[in-house]
């Protein structure tokens, strides 16, 4: 029962394999539009820049890859805001904690007086 289970796990990454080869495609195809919008930003249009394209182009996409793949994804990480979830995970309560409590004593705002209507 367990090693048909594990099996049947086991199934199912290896039917995945093969698109695992898209998806590294589709991935480069977003690192070589990252390095085209980058040149173009701070080269412009011209002629050097599409030399300069073509060369991190493919430096990024074949013998560089390992070092700029991880990077491009570092990057996708802080554009969507992941990187903000792990560091409230790793360094406290973050944002949302910082309301969760309350005096139950004398309220008092952050500025150190009594509330508006207070006596």
């Amino acid at each position: 029962m367990v090693m048909e289970a594990i099996f049947s796990a086991m199934g199912g990454v290896c039917n995945m394999l093969p698109y695992c080869n898209y998806i590294l495609i589709g991935f480069k195809l977003v690192l070589l539009m990252f390095v085209i919008g980058w040149v173009r930003e701070h080269l412009g249009g011209g002629m050097i820049a599409s030399v300069v394209i073509l060369l991190l182009g493919y430096l990024a996409l074949f013998p560089y890859f390992f070092i700029f793949g991880p990077m491009l994804v570092l990057y996708l990480f802080m554009i969507m805001g992941f990187t903000g979830i792990i560091q409230d995970m790793a360094f406290g309560k973050g944002y949302y904690g910082l309301g969760a409590q309350e005096s139950h004593g004398a309220a008092e705002n952050i500025a150190g007086g009594k509330p508006p209507g207070a006596a």
